[in-house]
């Protein structure tokens, strides 16, 4: 498994800083003005066909450019649901940001109810050329909104994947 991670969020972010083992600062995101970064986000769109319906794990959810804003200091996305169809915000720093080592901060308000399954997570950034679960997977954050008194965590690695042995319940 390459170690390089891409980081994707799927959630109300607030702020994310990346530290290297000596603490020094390697990237900051504070979300400043009205609009993200685009050298540092991706927006990833629609729902994933043709090569990965439903993104790989059954999502009803539409993914768009226009279920977030920037203000201040804060990234907010909003889920909505119009008729039988759900939209949301997905964006990730693939091909910006990648890590080896380090300290991930973040600070998060979680939407609550059934459903909902914000998330935080990194991703090896060989993806494209392995698949998953090949290129590694680090869960960092995921709520799951049938059971909105946890917060999980999970690794997943080629031998243990999708309902892992490693993932935990906080």
């Amino acid at each position: 498994m390459r170690s390089n991670l891409f980081i994707q969020f799927l959630f109300l972010l607030i702020g994310a800083s990346i530290y290297a083992q000596e603490r020094e600062l390697l990237w900051e995101e504070n979300f400043n003005g009205n609009d993200l970064d685009m050298q540092s986000w991706n927006f990833e769109t629609g729902d994933g066909c043709p090569e990965l319906c439903g993104w790989g794990n059954n999502e009803r959810q539409i993914y768009t450019k226009v279920n977030h804003k920037v203000s201040n200091g804060r990234l907010h996305i909003q889920a909505k649901k119009n008729g039988d169809e759900y939209s949301s915000t997905k964006v990730t720093t693939k091909g910006k940001k990648e890590f080896q080592y380090g300290k991930i901060e973040v600070r998060a308000k979680l939407p609550i109810g059934k459903g909902l399954w914000p998330a935080f997570w990194m991703l090896g950034s060989n993806i494209d050329s392995v698949g998953w679960p090949q290129c590694g997977e680090i869960d960092i954050l995921e709520y799951v909104g049938k059971e909105p008194e946890y917060i999980f965590t999970s690794l997943h690695t080629p031998d243990s994947f999708g309902r892992t042995i490693n993932t935990k319940k906080e």
